[in-house]
């Protein structure tokens, strides 16, 4: 659906609803995503204990690296209105330059102050289903992600892999929202409850 069509949606829904009702809606549905984001991000850290990163530096250098609000009010105490400068002005959001301008040859100069952005790498955010990055780490994740529930699920159904890199015929949008019919697709989807069954199955393994 186009965003045209949604914004004539929601005007139409307002109109029906009245104020008061439209906008709590707005502040459930608000509410109802922030909540999500804050559980991948809890699932995504907890299961990238289980795994160590390659230090292939992709993400650094080619991944447009968000900042939060907590993230921009820290980097600011280290680095100042410097910091303004290492943001990438054809942003609408705030994101630092690519690639990442704290990047040192392959070390991170923030690394104890990196963004979570930065710490639940693979995991990305891209709505509205959380995804997986297939970088090398990425790809080593995805690998044990298949073995696990093949290993622990209850058949086929519980291995759903919307995409897979290297698809034919698969072209998924980037960050921006494009689509890039060049490129293949290098991200797999993995709903949150997948992701808290996935985690259920690395503890499981643990304790073999």
């Amino acid at each position: 659906m186009k965003e045209e069509d949604l914004k004539k949606q929601a005007l139409q829904f307002r109109e029906l609803a009245g104020d008061d009702l439209f906008w709590f809606t707005v502040s459930q549905n608000v509410m109802a995503i922030e909540k999500d984001r804050r559980r991948f991000e809890q699932l995504a850290l907890e299961i990238l204990a289980y795994f160590d990163c390659e230090r292939c530096c992709k993400c650094c250098r080619e991944m447009p690296i968000h900042l939060n609000d907590e993230a921009m009010e820290r980097l600011y105490r280290i680095d100042g209105d410097a910091l303004f400068d290492k943001i990438d002005e054809n942003e609408v959001d705030n994101y630092l330059k690519t690639p990442c301008p704290y990047l040192n040859g392959d070390r991170c100069t923030i690394y104890d102050d990196k963004p979570m952005s930065c710490r639940m790498f693979p995991f990305v955010v891209i709505r509205p289903v959380p995804t997986l990055q297939l970088c090398p780490m990425g790809g080593n994740i995805f690998d044990e992600f298949k073995r696990l529930t093949r290993k622990y699920g209850k058949g086929k159904k519980n291995l759903r892999v919307e995409w897979e890199e290297g698809a034919p015929g698969v072209r998924l949008p980037d960050y921006r929202g494009d689509i890039d019919n060049e490129k293949k697709a290098v991200y797999v989807a993995l709903p949150i409850p997948v992701l808290e069954k996935f985690l259920k199955y690395l503890r499981m393994e643990k304790k073999r």
